[in-house]
């Protein structure tokens, strides 16, 4: 402890006034996840950042704020605090008001940030008004993360809460405290003002047995339950929601003035399962004190005289030493959702107001349903599970049916939440779920419309887990709505780490029009590592996006463990900056200017040596390629170190571009698979190549009569793991004109879809169809 706070100390030694000064907004306060105790998502207050505003160019990323560990909880905001750092030794003194963002870490740090300057220290890095470290965090393992994609600790997840007089933040730490203390959880009272703790409690028990600090205990096992899910907040009392890793979740009552243990329920009593985790969703609660989960796999008997609520909708209440249920639903298909992983507490329940008050939600098979708050439903055996209807839910809605990939099915899972805006013409409830774009749903008469809902452009790579979203608007008012996510840029979050982050911006009352993306100039405003269930915060005109770090090589660790770690963690921070030049806008048009004429797959000679090492468990080996075949790579080829190119294949791929198109133009680009339609990101490893890099092999004339010339690209194909290891490999080309005075960038591209290569398909001749 004594080490960590001189650390702290350190941090703020030498801080200075900024010499410059960013636009700084008031707006409304983000307390807990995903901005209300309904967890719609939606900040109604935003005044400056609106369609118009992001359709000008001067939207990007402004700063960092710097932490010391991946941050899996939504950062918080809250306008005009006042700081005083006297009553915290940890601290050097700071006094002032100022709109502040509040960051949380696996490493168990909390800080408060100025949310309209950095406050650059001496080595450019921003300083925090205040952090407080809780101790040491829980160390993480193949027992609770399969993937290592949190390695290499676990300490705050769940979002923490502010108090409604705004003086007190509630946290959750995960604590490893030695053979004396044991594993355990701490919830953590701090003064918001300083950072100075004011009190803490234990949760549940302790893990103390040093020879096995991870043996099972009780009906609650702190070595091995995640507390994900936001703290909730509701008349005086904290909920707080643990689930996962084989035992029984639980959700428990603190009373938040003396942080003493209220009550404690658990879904599935008599049972097994049944965690209350929601990809980091809070507990959603009504005006009248209701609380609302939706509990993920686990024994369900609800319906026989049971205690068990596995994959249902539950509404609790608490009565004195009680969290008394009240009312469930449960699928009529909720066994195949338990034996096929397909839980419904993937997400959590939004809660919809009105003279008719709705629930809506779903989970891992990717359906909508709409219940009401005033009688949820039960649970209705179905002899047709699982392709069975709910009819005693208002609604059932197949909103991201599954896809077939590689002669396997992937559902469309919903991580996360929902979120609901009501428009200046009508009520919308946006969602984002595996293998799919996001989609937005027209609620009518207390029914989402899905005969064709409006779509986004982009679409994230195939895995988990979809899109986190948030929606902000000035009120209702029409031309004021943004819908805002963060999704997978280049791999599958969930079994992969150096997965990056793509944040967009869309217009709330159409969805398909893109209005702003991280990769429009990826340069500046490139988001970092995608932090896998965190939606943005939006207040006070500008953006907070968690990060799981900077950058590291794009991996799989099934069987072992990462050595080396991002080089920062931080939050990224995006605003409107009047002194920035509109970046070039990008227009994406079909073209003949290039089109692929064939590609084909051979034997790869490449050795590994000649690569360049990225750290000491990743080669680069893009260069030597395109040095060994004497063609620019159109792709970028990362490999494990240890990894071998035996069995990997070289690809081959000729393009014919027109000559009067390459003319003026600066280049051609490849990116795998997304393209067109208002589509500006690219979705991994596609390479831009500039003319003078342009390898040609040859004339020939387009079918129009056009001359062309033949240039030819490479990349490695087929391999067993790896970036370069896709066992379906997709590419598009793009010939790209530079126009500065017009402030566009043109990128024409292939008319044709995106092109394919597999072990099942190692090459194509399309000569017939676009040559003479």
């Amino acid at each position: 402890m004594v080490c960590r706070s001189r650390m702290l100390t350190v941090l703020f030694v030498l801080t200075w006034a900024c010499g410059f000064r960013y636009q700084v907004a008031s707006a409304g306060d983000v307390l807990t996840q995903h901005n209300n105790n309904l967890r719609t998502g939606a900040a109604l207050d935003e005044t400056f950042l609106n369609p118009k505003a992001l359709r000008a160019g001067t939207f990007g990323k402004r700063w960092t704020l710097y932490a010391d560990g991946q941050i899996v909880a939504q950062p918080l905001y809250i306008a005009g605090l006042a700081i005083d750092t006297t009553a915290n030794p940890d601290t050097p003194r700071v006094t002032g008001t100022f709109n502040t963002v509040i960051v949380a870490t696996m490493h168990n740090t909390v800080y408060a940030y100025d949310a309209d300057n950095p406050r650059p220290g001496p080595d450019g890095r921003t300083v925090p008004l205040w952090a407080r470290w809780l101790g040491p965090p829980r160390q993480s393992g193949k027992d609770i993360d399969m993937w290592s994609t949190n390695d290499p600790e676990w300490g705050i997840l769940g979002t923490p809460v502010v108090s409604d007089d705004r003086r007190t933040l509630y946290v959750v730490a995960w604590h490893d405290d030695g053979p004396q203390g044991g594993i355990r959880y701490k919830l953590h009272a701090l003064d918001l003002g300083s950072g100075a703790e004011r009190k803490s409690a234990m949760i549940g028990v302790a893990s103390t047995d040093p020879s096995q600090p991870c043996k099972p205990q009780n009906s609650f096992n702190p070595c091995t339950l995640k507390q994900r899910a936001g703290l909730l907040l509701s008349d005086g009392v904290l909920y707080i929601g643990f689930g996962g890793d084989g035992s029984r979740g639980a959700l428990y009552a603190f009373d938040a003035a003396s942080l003493t243990q209220k009550a404690v329920w658990s879904p599935t009593p008599t049972g097994v399962d049944g965690g209350i985790w929601q990809s980091g969703q809070g507990p959603a609660a009504d005006t009248e004190g209701n609380v609302y989960l939706m509990i993920a796999n686990g024994t369900f008997d609800a319906d026989t005289g049971g205690k068990n609520y596995g994959d249902s909708f539950v509404k609790l209440h608490l009565e004195g030493e009680t969290l008394a249920l009240k009312d469930y639903f449960t699928p009529c298909d909720q066994d195949y959702l338990r034996v096929s992983d397909l839980d419904l507490g993937s997400s959590g329940p939004v809660l919809i107001p009105g003279n008719q008050p709705l629930i809506i939600g779903g989970g891992k098979e990717g359906i909508l349903y709409v219940l009401s708050q005033t009688t949820l439903g039960g649970y209705l055996r179905n002899p047709e599970a699982p392709d069975c209807q709910s009819t005693n839910a208002l609604q059932q809605l197949m909103a991201f049916p599954p896809v077939l990939h590689d002669r396997q099915t992937h559902y469309g899972n919903i991580h996360g939440s929902p979120v609901y805006w009501k428009g200046p013409d009508v009520e919308r409830v946006y969602a984002w779920g595996e293998n799919s774009k996001l989609r937005a749903f027209e609620l009518k008469n207390g029914r989402l419309d899905g005969t064709a809902p409006k779509q986004s452009a982009f679409e994230p790579p195939l895995g988990m887990p979809g899109g986190m979203i948030s929606v902000t608007s000035d009120s209702s008012k029409a031309g004021t709505g943004v819908v805002w996510a963060v999704a997978p840029l280049d791999g599958d979050a969930n079994r992969q780490r150096g997965v990056n982050g793509i944040v967009l911006a869309l217009d709330a009352e159409d969805v398909s029009q893109t209005l702003w993306t991280s990769e429009l100039v990826s340069a500046r405003d490139r988001l970092g590592l995608f932090a896998k269930f965190v939606p943005p915060t939006i207040a006070g005109g500008k953006l907070f996006v968690a990060t799981y770090g900077n950058t590291e090589p794009l991996r799989t660790y099934a069987g072992n463990r990462p050595a080396q770690f991002p080089a920062s963690y931080y939050v990224t921070v995006y605003g409107l900056d009047a002194a920035a030049p509109p970046h070039l806008e990008v227009v994406n048009q079909t073209s003949e200017d290039v089109s692929i004429v064939r590609a084909a797959t051979g034997p790869l000679t490449l050795e590994t040596t000649a690569c360049k090492p990225i750290d000491t468990d990743s080669l680069d080996c893009t260069d030597a390629l395109a040095r060994k075949a004497g063609r620019p790579s159109l792709r970028q080829v990362i490999l494990a170190s240890r990894q071998s190119l035996a069995e990997c294949a070289l690809l081959r791929v000729t393009a014919a571009s027109k000559n009067d198109g390459l003319r003026d133009a600066t280049g051609i680009g490849f990116w795998s698979s997304q393209s067109l339609a208002g589509n500006q990101a690219a979705e991994d490893s596609g390479r831009f190549v500039p003319r003078g890099e342009l390898v040609s092999v040859g004339n020939a004339t387009l079918k129009d009569g056009s001359a062309a010339t033949l240039y030819e690209f490479v990349g490695v194909v087929n391999c067993a793991a790896g970036n370069a290891a896709d066992s379906t490999t997709l590419f598009k080309p793009y010939m790209q004109f530079e126009n500065a005075p017009s402030g566009q960038i043109f990128r024409n591209w292939d008319l044709a879809g995106n092109y394919l290569i597999s072990g099942a398909v190692p090459g194509f001749d399309r000569t017939a169809d676009v040559l003479q």
